[in-house]
C-alpha cells in the first residue's frame, strides 16, 4: 500500500473522506499506487479536494474553505498547524460579539451560523453561584406549571426557555444592585450572596434549567387517559414516580452521548443558536452597530428591544381584537356553506392551501420557529408537506379510501361508525384490558386522511432515518466507538473547553441505573399491566434511536419521534393493555427526547 501523509482535520468527519480512521484524512504521496479517484484529486489543491468531498454529506457546510483561510497548493503544513494548534485570541479591527475585537484570521468554528455567533474565546466569570441556582429554580416552578396548565389549550401555548432567558436578565441585574455582597467563608470555601455583575455563564445555567424543565412532561397524558377516559385513579405517590421516572431516566443516556452528538463541530444544534446570540446581546459591555442590522445603523441590543415591544403590541390584535387573523381562511369566508371550499382551504379541518396567518404563536405553536432550521431541512419539510399532505391527501379523500368521505379531511381525533368521538370506555374490562367482544359490538376506528397519512410516513421516517444514518453517519460513528478514549479537540470550541473538568460518565451511568430501578417498581407494584421485559424493550429501542435521530437534530433542527412506532410494538407484543401501551410508548420515546434534550443543553 502506499504510504501516505497524514492530516488532522478539526471539526471534520471522514465519513465519505478515504481515511485511515474516523478523524484523519490521508493525501496522497507523490510516489506509490493510486485510485482512479484520487488522480482526479490530485490536480485540485486542498482547499478544493476537501470542499468537493465534505460538501456531499453536509449541506450546512457548503463553504469549508472558512476554516483555513487562504492557501496554495503547498500548504498541507500551515494548515495541519492551524488546524491543530491551542486557539488564540489577537487583536484587529474586526468587532466580534461583545464589542470584543476578534482577529479576522483567528481560529474559529468552520460553520457560518456559528461564527457570527459564538465567541472563539473565553472568559473567567462565576458560574454555578447562589444567585444562579435561587433565580433558575424559581423560574423553573413557574414555567413548568403554566407549560402543563396551557398545554390542554388548542391551539398550545407554552413559555418556551427564552421566557426564563429574558425574565432572569433583569433579575439577575436587580440582584446584584440590591443584594449585600458580603463574603462568606464555610469548610475553606468563600462564597457570597451577591458575586458581582450578572454574567452570561450564570445566565446560561439559568436558561438550561428551564430547557429541562419546561418542556411538558409526557407523562401527564397518562394521568389525563386515566382519570377522564379510564376512571382509574392510582395516587398522588405513583403519579409523582411515573413524572420523575420518565422525566429522569433520559438524562442517564445523555453522558454517552456526547462523544457523538456534542464534540463534533458539525452537530451544531442550531435551535439553540438564537439563545446563544440573544444572551451575548443582554450582556454585551458595548454596544457597537451591527452591520446586518439596517445597514450597521443600530445596535442588536436596541434592534431586539424595538422588535419586542413590536411584537408585544401587535399580539393583541390577532390574539384579542381580531382573532380571525390567526388563521385567516379567507376563502372560508367567502363559501361558507361550501364543504370542498373548506376541506382545501379550512385551516382547523381542512388543508389550508392558502396558509395566511398574522399570529406568530400560529406559526410557531407546534413545529416551533422556522428562522433558526436551516433552509435545507425546510425545503425538505415543504416538499414533504406538498406530495404527501396536498397531493395525496386529496387524492386519497376524494377517491372515499378509509371511509375518508364520511369523516374530517384533517384533524387528530378518532371517530367511530357512526362518526362521533370514539368511546373508549365502553372497550375496557375493569382491569383496563381490551374487551374483544365489546370492541366488535360497538365499532373499528375511522381516522381522519391526514391522520392516516401521518401514521404511515410516520413508519417511513423511521426506516429513511435507519439508511441515512448508516450512509451518511456510519464511518464516524464506528470511529468514534473504536476511540471510545480518544477524545479530540473538534474545534476551537472544544479546545476552549479542556480546561474545565468534564463530568465522569459513571455519574450518567449511576442516574441510569437508579432511574432503572424506580421505573421497575413504579410498574410493577402498581396495577399497570406493562411486564418488566416490555420495559426493557422500551429503553432499548429508545436507546437504539436515540444516536441517530440526535444527528438528524443537531444537523437540521428537526426531531423525529419514536410514539407511532412504540405504539405498533407494544401492540403487537402485549395487545388489549391501554394503559400498559401508554407506559410503553412514554419510555420508548421521551427517554429519547429527554436525553436528546439535555444533550442539546450540554452543547450550550
Amino acid at each position: 500500500m502506499a504510504s501516505s501523509k497524514k492530516v488532522n482535520f478539526v471539526g471534520v468527519s471522514s465519513r465519505e473522506l478515504p481515511a485511515t480512521n474516523a478523524f484523519s484524512t490521508s493525501v496522497p504521496a507523490q510516489s506509490g499506487r493510486t485510485t482512479p479517484s484520487e488522480k482526479r484529486r490530485s490536480a485540485l489543491n486542498p482547499l478544493e479536494d476537501l470542499t468537493q468531498r465534505l460538501s456531499v454529506w453536509d449541506p450546512n457546510l457548503p463553504d469549508f474553505s472558512a476554516i483555513f483561510g487562504r492557501f496554495n497548493n503547498d500548504g498541507y503544513a500551515n494548515m495541519e498547524k492551524t488546524l491543530n494548534s491551542e486557539p488564540t485570541v489577537t487583536e484587529s479591527t474586526v468587532i466580534g460579539l461583545g464589542g470584543k475585537r476578534v482577529a479576522e484570521d483567528e481560529e474559529n468554528s468552520p460553520y457560518e451560523e456559528v461564527r457570527v455567533v459564538v465567541r472563539p474565546y473565553d472568559e473567567d466569570l462565576p458560574c454555578s453561584t447562589i444567585r444562579a441556582w435561587v433565580l433558575g429554580i424559581i423560574l423553573v416552578f413557574v414555567g413548568s406549571a403554566v407549560n402543563t396548565i396551557f398545554s390542554m389549550r388548542n391551539p398550545t401555548i407554552s413559555l418556551s426557555s427564552l421566557v426564563a432567558q429574558l425574565v432572569a436578565y433583569p433579575a439577575g441585574c436587580l440582584w446584584y444592585k440590591i443584594v449585600p455582597s458580603h463574603v462568606f467563608t464555610t469548610f475553606g470555601h468563600k462564597w457570597s450572596f451577591n458575586p458581582g455583575p450578572f454574567n452570561v455563564k450564570e445566565h446560561t445555567l439559568i436558561v438550561v434549567m428551564a430547557n429541562v424543565a419546561y418542556s411538558i412532561a409526557y407523562a401527564t397524558d397518562i394521568l389525563l387517559a386515566q382519570i377522564k377516559f379510564y376512571n382509574q385513579n392510582f395516587g398522588i405517590l405513583w403519579q409523582i414516580l411515573l413524572m420523575i421516572t420518565t422525566q429522569v431516566i433520559g438524562y442517564g443516556i445523555a453522558g454517552i452521548q456526547r462523544r457523538f452528538l456534542v464534540y463534533p463541530a458539525s452537530m451544531i444544534w442550531p435551535t439553540i443558536l438564537p439563545q446563544v446570540t440573544l444572551m451575548y446581546t443582554l450582556h454585551e459591555t458595548e454596544l457597537p452597530k451591527d452591520p446586518t442590522v439596517l445597514g450597521g445603523n443600530m445596535s442588536r441590543y436596541k434592534w431586539f428591544f424595538i422588535v419586542t415591544g413590536c411584537a408585544f403590541v401587535w399580539y393583541w390584535v390577532p390574539g384579542f381584537l381580531f382573532q380571525a387573523l390567526s388563521i385567516f381562511a379567507f376563502m372560508t369566508f367567502i363559501y361558507p356553506n361550501n364543504p370542498v371550499i373548506n376541506q382545501l382551504f379550512g385551516g382547523a379541518s381542512g388543508l389550508s392551501l392558502i396558509p395566511l396567518t398574522l399570529d406568530w404563536t400560529t406559526v410557531t405553536g407546534f413545529v416551533g420557529s422556522p428562522l433558526v432550521v436551516p433552509w435545507h431541512a425546510i425545503a425538505n419539510v415543504l416538499i414533504g408537506v406538498f406530495v404527501f399532505y396536498i397531493v395525496m391527501a386529496s387524492g386519497i379523500h376524494y377517491s372515499g379510501a378509509f371511509f375518508s368521505l364520511f369523516l374530517p379531511m384533517s384533524d387528530s381525533a378518532a371517530y367511530d361508525n357512526t362518526g362521533t368521538s370514539y368511546n373508549t370506555t365502553k372497550l375496557v374490562t375493569p382491569q383496563l384490558t381490551l374487551n374483544e367482544k365489546a370492541y366488535k359490538a360497538y365499532s373499528p376506528l375511522f381516522l381522519s386522511t391526514t391522520f392516516t397519512i401521518s401514521y404511515g410516513l410516520s413508519f417511513a421516517a423511521i426506516s429513511a432515518l435507519i439508511v441515512h444514518t448508516y450512509l451518511y453517519h456510519g464511518k464516524e460513528i464506528i470511529g468514534r466507538i473504536k476511540q471510545w478514549k480518544d477524545v479530540q479537540a473538534e474545534d476551537v470550541h472544544m479546545k476552549l473547553m479542556r480546561k474545565y473538568k468534564e463530568v465522569p460518565e459513571w455519574w450518567y451511568g449511576v442516574l441510569f441505573l437508579a432511574m432503572f430501578v424506580l421505573s421497575i417498581v413504579t410498574i410493577t407494584v402498581y396495577q399497570t399491566n406493562f411486564a418488566w421485559w416490555a420495559f426493557i424493550l422500551a429503553i432499548i429501542i429508545s436507546m437504539v434511536f436515540a444516536l441517530p435521530i440526535g444527528m438528524i437534530q443537531a444537523s437540521t433542527g428537526i426531531s423525529i419521534g419514536l410514539n407511532v412506532l412504540t405504539e405498533f410494538v407494544f401492540g403487537y407484543i402485549q395487545p388489549g393493555r391501554p394503559l400498559g401501551l401508554m407506559l410503553f410508548k412514554t419510555f420508548g420515546y421521551i427517554t429519547m427526547a429527554q436525553g436528546l434534550g439535555f444533550v442539546q443543553d450540554l452543547k450550550l
